[in-house]
């Protein structure tokens, strides 16, 4: 049989202790995962459905100022609109970054997801979002 040391503080062992610290960091690693997703998925339901000035809205000022509105619009009517309806979109990938190219330090993460459209079956949705201004925002987005 092992011998294990477990150090009490204030009745709590230091083995359950550091299971609650591991537990909420979890949480709040999954609900930043979350919020994050949904920021991504609400966001880019507005461009599937056309809402082209919204989208922009909602973006990062950084976005914002490097892309107006009329250069944004003509991207997706270029870009986007010739790839069709959305038949399906699934979650892929986030990573979170402290840095991006060209970018000053901050909170970034970019989120993917495979989207099928009904002229182009296989495609990658790449999102990145800035927190900024506090909450997340969109500040780029790409589809390969």
């Amino acid at each position: 049989m092992r011998n294990i040391l477990l150090v009490s503080v204030n009745g709590f062992t230091f083995k359950a202790c550091l299971l609650i610290t591991c537990l909420w960091m979890s949480f709040f690693a999954q609900a930043k995962d979350s919020t994050s997703i949904e920021t991504a998925r609400a966001w880019l339901k507005l461009v599937d459905s056309g809402e082209y000035l919204q989208s922009w809205q909602q973006t990062d000022h950084i976005f914002q100022t490097a892309t107006p509105e009329p250069k944004w619009r003509l991207a997706l009517e270029q870009l986007r609109i010739p790839l069709g309806r959305v038949m399906s979109r699934t979650y892929f990938d986030v990573q979170e970054y402290s840095s991006l190219p060209g970018m000053p330090n901050g909170e970034y993460l970019v989120v993917q997801f495979q989207t099928s459209f009904t002229n182009k079956e296989h495609a990658l949705e790449t999102l990145s979002l800035s927190k900024n201004s506090g909450q997340w925002q969109p500040l780029g987005y790409l589809i390969n």
